[in-house]
């Protein structure tokens, strides 16, 4: 069954596409309203760090959004390397989510320190635990419940609830979806806009993460944990 809107968090401008990018691309093909929220603004991504990174890498995500077939991004603008789950972010998601009221919010695993994959290890990244651990912070309670940032309300912004959490970047899933088109084709066209971050080593980053977790399908997948919340 296809949401009717699907929200992913992202900490950088590549996260959402690299690793779901597939099914993101195939909700939306299926009529989804899809966005991906940036928390970071990637500025320390690359050999030379700073602002002018950080301006290549928003046209890269509207760019990635285009290929994807989804809404432009929207960017929070944090500091990359420096996400904190703190309240200002948290109220930041909550206002996003209460605008944008998802069925589904796709989010980085904030339990993910590391990943094994085949003979090596991949280690996880600080700010996609930041960025996961304050989604789930919006998601619950803060989303549902009008106590939280009033203010919000003054924006005509009510509580929301999302019908499911699917947590991606994760060393635990439970959850696989496979890689098939039209989002597998979308996912290349997306992770080949990101011409700041070398894009054949994403696009062989992501195959292998596709073939390690695809194992239980037989075929590459994307891998979540899954979580029911109403």
């Amino acid at each position: 069954m296809t949401p009717d809107c699907v929200v992913a968090v992202g900490a950088h401008p590549d996260d959402a596409e690299f690793f779901a990018g597939a099914t993101l691309g195939n909700f939306a093909a299926k009529g989804a309203k899809v966005f991906v929220v940036i928390c970071t603004d990637g500025a320390r991504g690359g050999a030379e760090a700073g602002a002018a990174l950080a301006e290549l890498r928003r046209v890269e995500a509207e760019r990635a959004a285009l290929a994807l077939g989804i809404r432009p991004p929207i960017l929070l603008g944090r500091a990359d390397g420096a996400l904190e789950a703190d309240e200002p972010l948290r109220r930041d998601l909550v206002r996003e989510l209460r605008r944008l009221r998802p069925t589904l919010v796709l989010l980085h695993d904030p339990s993910t320190w590391w990943t094994p994959l085949r003979e090596r290890t991949q280690l996880g990244h600080s700010d996609h635990r930041a960025a996961g651990q304050a989604t789930l912070d919006a998601l619950y309670p803060r989303l549902l419940l009008a106590g939280f940032y009033p203010e919000l309300a003054a924006e005509g912004l009510s509580p929301w609830f999302a019908r499911e959490a699917w947590l991606f970047d994760t060393a635990a899933p439970d959850h696989f979806v496979p890689v098939e088109e039209p989002g597998a084709a979308a996912k290349r066209g997306a992770l080949s806009c990101h011409e700041s971050q070398h894009v054949g080593g994403l696009l062989r980053g992501a195959a292998e993460i596709e073939e390690a977790f695809g194992k239980p399908l037989g075929v590459p997948a994307e891998a979540f944990r899954r979580l029911v919340l109403f």
